[in-house]
């Protein structure tokens, strides 16, 4: 997106201008922050915010939280085009969280655009023992033949990619690991966890009851948001790997047992 020193100048205050740039976004990029598009357009947040309600209003987007995503995809855009969103911000998550990971530990990994990219960075530790329903995470770890790779399987999503259902509940339940890795459609400081998936939530919370600890990968954009389903309340999470992207980290209370980590 360009920046607002590029635009300087230049008059946004036409709110149907501004409105048909942002499905212009859209379309090239699957989602916009509001954020973004407040520094893009030189206006404010808030001016933003009403232009997407009026977008969603005319169910041309779908607001989720820190900004919209286009119709088409609904809430949980297609995992291609979701893993492009907040790209780096996923690189800079796994970059910290596998810190915190050393050699011979075992891990649950649940599978999402996040945690896909921790698996991706963990490639290099070695003597990992690595649990996860996704055949995806599973094939990274064949460039490491000191990791052992133990495939939970179940009812196989075409659409994500993943075993779920009751078989993978019942194939999870017999193992125990040192850390559950797990994604995160939403973070409620007031709540705890939450996924837009049930069968997702379900997998992400059998896993952290066979784990002795819990590691969440979620970018700042889904900080202070809800979801449909809840994986887990605070009690059983002990580290938040995050980002700042809108610099709100500092305004959030988490209970004081949970280490909060922000990636750079």
């Amino acid at each position: 997106m360009t920046n607002s020193q590029e635009n300087k100048g230049m008059d946004y205050s036409n709110a149907a201008e501004r409105r048909a740039i942002i499905l212009e976004m859209l379309k090239n990029s699957g989602q916009v922050f509001v954020n973004e598009l407040a520094d893009y357009f030189q206006v404010s947040q808030e001016t933003i915010r009403r232009d997407l309600n009026k977008l969603e209003e005319l169910r041309h987007i779908r607001k989720v939280h820190g900004g919209a995503v286009s119709s088409q995809f609904g809430f949980e855009l297609a995992f291609n085009q979701r893993a492009r969103l907040a790209e780096e911000d996923k690189k800079a998550i796994a970059r910290r969280a596998i810190s915190l990971i050393k050699p011979g530990d075992s891990l649950f990994i649940d599978f999402g655009t996040t945690t896909l990219e921790f698996a991706r960075q963990l490639v290099g530790i070695n003597d990992l023992m690595v649990i996860t329903n996704s055949p995806m995470v599973a094939n990274i770890f064949h460039e490491n033949s000191t990791t052992e790779v133990i495939l939970i399987g179940g009812q196989f999503s075409n659409s994500k990619l993943e075993c779920v259902g009751a078989i993978a509940l019942q194939n999870i339940s017999a193992f125990y690991a040192d850390y559950a890795v797990i994604g995160a459609g939403a973070v409620s400081p007031q709540s705890g966890i939450m996924d837009q998936d049930i069968d997702e939530a379900a997998i992400a919370r059998q896993m952290i009851q066979q784990s002795r600890q819990t590691i969440v990968l979620a970018d700042g954009h889904k900080l202070d948001s809800r979801a449909t389903a809840l994986v887990c309340d605070w009690k059983s999470v002990h580290f938040l790997v995050t980002t700042d992207p809108e610099q709100r980290l500092g305004q959030l209370t988490f209970p004081a047992h949970v280490t909060v980590l922000a990636a750079q």
